[in-house]
């Protein structure tokens, strides 16, 4: 969703929910797993713009649903099929040259649920080329910058950027001969050789900042749920340990997985592990 329309729905959200009672706002906040306070002393339109400002895209747009709130149809109609189902979307921005590394980067990145794209391989060559990569922009939850030499010298690499600093997303510079500059420069850069360490770093960033860690999370769990083996459901599981961000649905999901899915229960260790798990994250987060 872009900054714009993010901004009208919010907007528009507090002004429709403010004319119900007390009560019944934080009731469908609660519900939509925004966070609620006890002592607030404004009115009810400050206190729901605080409370729904900083969640992600999905939940504002379900809530505007839920209010009946018209929303522009360019912007929620968009459903790329360059983007895994249930997985978290990255954009990778590179230069042309540098295209192989993206790809390689890509492939790595798989096994955590993130599906990422990559230009001059996820473009269909009847498809405009510059409107597809517009619509990966407007549509992923972050983006990668593979900073080699050069990087800097590229429109379009600059305008990607560009463009996912206007949607306020999390960009991660991977520093490969190019330091990052302008804007970027305040993001932590990931600085390794060998793509199997930099798709860790990468994973482990998307469940730490605010700004992702939602979206990882239950990507995470989309990734779970479907493990099509034991070996599958193990790997999985070792992922799902590291969420940092819990709600109801995700505890919800979590013990759905391990009871309906044979290839979780059936795994040695693996009931074993996800009891323990849920225990630790009831005790962490009280979910």
């Amino acid at each position: 969703m872009m900054s714009s329309e993010k901004i009208k729905l919010i907007k528009e959200i507090s002004v429709n929910l403010s004319t119900e009672e007390w009560s019944l706002i934080d009731l469908t906040l609660k519900q939509f797993d925004f966070p609620t306070t006890d002592d607030f002393s404004g009115n009810k339109f400050d206190y729901i713009l605080i409370h729904i400002q900083n969640g992600d895209d999905d939940s504002i747009v379900n809530l505007a649903s839920h209010l009946d709130i018209k929303i522009d149809s360019s912007e929620s109609e968009l459903n790329p099929t360059f983007w895994k189902d249930g997985y978290f979307k990255l954009f990778i921005s590179h230069l042309a040259s540098d295209k192989i590394n993206a790809q390689k980067l890509k492939d790595k990145l798989e096994k955590y649920g993130i599906s990422s794209f990559v230009a001059h391989t996820d473009i269909e060559p009847t498809k405009e080329w510059q409107n597809e990569i517009e619509m990966a922009l407007r549509t992923c939850d972050a983006l990668v910058a593979l900073m080699i030499s050069g990087f800097h010298e590229s429109k379009w690499t600059d305008q990607e950027i560009g463009l996912a600093l206007g949607r306020d997303l999390l960009i991660i510079p991977v520093r490969m001969g190019q330091d990052p500059y302008g804007f970027i420069g305040k993001f932590q850069a990931i600085t390794a050789v060998d793509f199997n360490v930099i798709a860790e770093d990468i994973f482990n960033s998307l469940l730490k900042n605010k700004k992702t860690s939602k979206n990882m999370a239950y990507a995470v769990m989309h990734k779970f749920e479907n493990s099509d083996s034991y070996a599958d459901a193990k790997m999985n599981l070792n992922f799902v340990d590291k969420i940092e961000y819990w709600d109801k649905k995700l505890m919800t999901k979590l013990k759905s997985a391990g009871e309906n899915n044979s290839q979780i229960s059936r795994s040695f260790g693996v009931s074993e592990k996800l009891d323990s798990i849920i225990h630790n994250i009831k005790k962490k987060y009280g979910t």
